[in-house]
C-alpha cells in the first residue's frame, strides 16, 4: 500500500462511513453515464444525482476541507487553477455589470467543482483508484453498448434518438444525409459520445495491459464494442482524439521513437481510407465553418474584454453557436485570465506526468509506472476531443481532470521525499503564463490564416 500523505486524513470518520462515502460516490459517477430515470421510467423525476451528491458531502465534507488550505493548493497547481475558475467566471460577468449572470454561472461552476473535490478527496488509495477507473470504464461501456444495440436495430430504446446529419450535396444538388449514433443524457451529441468512447477505450485497454490474470482478456469485449461505436458516431473529432490518445500512450509507455513511428504510420494510412471521419478539410464544410466561429470569438476579444472575457455563456450570442473548441471557448468567454486557468488544469497535469518519468521524481512502484501512460493518454484523448467541442465547465471534463489529480497525488505520496513535481511558485506561474500565451497566439494565428 502506498503512503497516503497529509491529505489522506479521514477526518475522524469510521471505516464503515468512509466505505459508504466511496460507495455513494461510485453510484454518483455511474449516474453520469447510466441515467436511472431514462432506463427505468418509474424513477423519472427523482433527484437521484442530487441525493447521491448530498450524501457524499455529508460523509466526506470534513475531509474536503483539506484541499482548501494554502499548503494543499500549493502542492497541486491543478486544484488552484480549477478553484480559480470560480472568480474568473464571476468577474467575466461583473466587468459587464451583469450581476444575475455572475450569480447563476458561479453556482453552476461550483456544482461542477463539488464533484471534482469529492473525487480527489474520496479516491485516495491505489485500490480505490483502480475500482473507480473500473466503474467509469464499465458504466461508459455499457452506455455505449446500449447505443450500439439501438443503432444497429437489435433493440429499440425510446430514450435514444440518433442524428440524421447533413453530408453534402450531389452533382444534381440533392442533399446527402448520414445517420450518426448519439448517446444518452448529456452525451447526446455524436461528438460527445465519441469523446466518452475514446476515454473508456483508454481505461479498458489499461486493464488488458496491466492485468495479472486471464480475466483481463475479457476487456477486449468492451474495447471491440467501443471501436464499433467510434465508427458509428462518424465523428472526425473522435477519430482525431483516438489517434492523439494512442500516440501519447505509445510515447509514454515505449518511448518517443515509437510514438513518432505510430504517427508516421497513421499519416501513411490516412490517404488510403475514404469516409466522413477521415475527410478533414479546413477550406470548406464544417471545418471552415468552425474556423469562422473561432474568428468571431477572437474578434470579440479585440476590446477591453481581452483580459476578463465576454462573459461565461456568451459565445452563442457572439457567433450564433458555441465555439466547438473548449480552449477557444474559454479564452473568449473568460479572457486571457480565465482561459489560462482552464488551460492550466491540463498543462500542469501533463507537466507533472512528464516529470514523474524523470529524476528525482521517477516512479519506481510497478503499478504506478503502469498507470502513468494511460492517465496521460486519457487526458490527451479528452483534450483532443475538446478541440472540436465546447465542454469547459461540465462534470465529465472535471472527472477526467480529477482522475489525473488523484493519480498525481498517489504518485507524489509514493516518492521518498513526497515532493510535488510542480510545487506552485513564481517559476510555475511563469511557465503557465508562457505556455498559455503561446497557445492563445497559436490558436489566433491558425484561425486568422485559415479563415476564408
Amino acid at each position: 500500500m502506498f503512503a497516503e500523505g497529509p491529505l489522506s486524513s479521514r477526518g475522524g470518520i469510521g471505516p464503515f462511513m468512509d466505505s459508504l462515502a466511496f460507495l455513494l460516490f461510485q453510484l454518483l459517477t455511474a449516474t453520469l453515464f447510466l441515467r436511472p430515470a431514462e432506463l427505468f421510467e418509474p424513477l423519472a423525476g427523482l433527484p437521484i444525482y442530487e441525493g447521491l451528491i448530498i450524501g457524499c458531502l455529508l460523509l466526506a465534507g470534513q475531509r474536503m476541507q483539506a484541499w482548501f488550505t494554502k499548503s494543499a493548493i500549493r502542492r497541486q497547481p491543478v486544484v488552484l487553477c480549477a478553484f480559480g475558475l470560480v472568480p474568473a467566471i464571476a468577474i467575466s460577468h461583473l466587468t459587464h455589470g451583469y450581476l444575475g449572470g455572475a450569480f447563476e454561472s458561479t453556482i453552476l461552476m461550483l456544482k461542477t467543482l463539488v464533484y471534482f473535490v469529492l473525487l480527489i478527496t474520496i479516491v485516495d488509495t491505489p485500490d480505490r483508484f483502480n475500482r473507480f477507473a473500473r466503474t467509469v470504464a464499465t458504466c461508459a461501456s455499457v452506455m455505449v453498448g446500449l447505443c450500439v444495440v439501438d443503432f444497429l436495430g437489435f433493440w429499440d430504446f425510446q430514450f435514444i434518438e440518433h442524428l440524421v446529419d447533413f453530408d453534402g450535396m450531389t452533382d444534381e444538388d440533392e442533399v446527402l444525409t448520414i445517420l450518426r449514433m448519439r448517446g444518452t443524457g448529456i452525451f447526446q451529441d455524436p461528438n460527445d459520445l465519441a469523446m466518452v468512447v475514446v476515454g473508456a477505450g483508454v481505461l479498458c485497454t489499461s486493464f488488458v495491459f496491466n492485468g495479472r490474470n486471464a480475466s483481463r482478456w475479457l476487456w477486449l469485449v468492451p474495447i471491440s464494442v467501443l471501436g464499433v461505436a467510434l465508427i458509428l458516431t462518424r465523428s472526425r473529432g473522435g477519430l482525431m482524439a483516438a489517434g492523439i490518445a494512442g500516440l501519447v500512450l505509445v510515447s509514454f509507455r515505449w518511448g518517443p521513437r515509437w510514438g513518432v513511428g505510430l504517427a508516421l504510420s497513421g499519416l501513411l494510412i490516412l490517404p488510403l481510407t475514404s469516409s466522413r471521419q477521415t475527410e478533414i478539410d479546413f477550406e470548406e464544410g464544417t471545418g471552415q465553418e468552425r474556423i469562422q466561429i473561432w474568428q468571431e470569438g477572437f474578434d470579440a476579444l479585440k476590446s477591453p474584454d481581452l483580459l476578463f472575457g465576454t462573459g461565461q455563456g456568451t459565445y452563442y450570442d457572439i457567433a450564433g453557436l458555441v465555439a466547438h473548441n473548449s480552449f477557444v471557448h474559454a479564452y473568449v468567454e473568460l479572457g486571457i485570465v480565465g482561459g489560462t486557468l482552464f488551460f492550466g488544469c491540463f498543462f500542469f497535469l501533463f507537466y507533472e506526468l512528464y516529470r514523474l518519468g524523470k529524476k528525482p521524481w521517477r516512479l519506481t512502484r510497478p503499478d504506478l509506472v503502469e498507470w502513468r501512460p494511460f492517465v496521460a493518454a486519457l487526458l490527451a484523448g479528452w483534450c483532443g476531443s475538446m478541440l472540436s467541442l465546447s465542454r469547459c465547465y461540465v462534470v465529465p471534463t472535471f472527472l477526467v481532470i480529477g482522475f489525473g489529480v488523484a493519480f498525481i497525488r498517489l504518485a507524489t505520496n509514493s516518492l521518498p521525499t513526497r515532493k510535488s513535481p510542480a510545487l506552485w511558485d513564481w517559476t510555475q506561474a511563469s511557465r503557465l503564463s508562457l505556455a498559455s500565451g503561446l497557445t492563445f497566439v497559436g490558436l489566433y494565428l491558425f484561425t486568422t490564416i485559415m479563415a476564408r
